[in-house]
């Protein structure tokens, strides 16, 4: 009795190295959060009037994406509408008249897609479409936003996108030169520089 315990206590024992060297199954991909740099990256508006083509740029104040391991890509991203610089001074202070920036103060997107990973080998492109809710002036409306993200590395990555809104839509009152408004139609565009967090 003693002796089989022995043999099937030695077994045991010869067979716990194996099981040490056993495959274990590679954990699961986590997602991925990313932040956008001040530094390159701009949110810039454009205005057509019959004269000229009014352009202002701003920085985001605040931009943060998900990309989730399911694909799912979850994106923020908000400006502050004083800070749009169009060059002119006087020209600054009447569009944040019209957009009533002092009861107004942001605007912000919030969107997501679907179907997103991450490239195997860099630099690469993505294209990424995404739907979200555009809040401007105290109106939410919901968009569509195509993006082109270019991923330098695993780590880093540009987004790049080009959209218009209606300023009406928005409830603004289109600003006017002598005597004449600007066309309903204000194009926005973004590029914006996102690094992972706590790389």
């Amino acid at each position: 009795m003693i002796a089989r315990r022995l043999a099937l206590l030695a077994t045991l024992l010869l067979a716990l190295p194996a099981a040490a060297q056993a495959p274990q199954a590679p954990p699961a991909p986590q997602a991925r959060i990313y932040s956008v740099k001040k530094d390159g990256s701009s949110l810039t508006y454009k205005l057509k009037h019959k004269l000229h083509e009014v352009v202002g740029k701003a920085p985001p104040s605040i931009g943060k994406a998900m990309l989730k391991k399911d694909g799912t890509l979850q994106v923020q991203v908000r400006a502050n509408v004083k800070d749009f610089d169009s060059g002119n001074s006087n020209r600054d202070a009447h569009m944040q008249e019209v957009t009533e920036a002092a009861k107004f103060p942001l605007i912000d997107f919030k969107g997501s897609a679907t179907g997103v990973t991450l490239p195997e080998s860099f630099p690469a492109k993505v294209p990424v479409k995404l739907k979200g809710d555009l809040t401007f002036h105290g109106v939410k409306q919901t968009i569509e936003v195509p993006m082109t993200v270019l991923f330098s590395t695993d780590k880093e990555a540009v987004a790049e996108g080009t959209f218009d809104i209606s300023l009406e839509a928005y409830k603004v009152e289109r600003p006017s030169l002598l005597m004449v408004k600007v066309d309903d139609k204000l194009v926005l565009e973004s590029k914006l520089v996102f690094e992972v967090e706590g790389k």
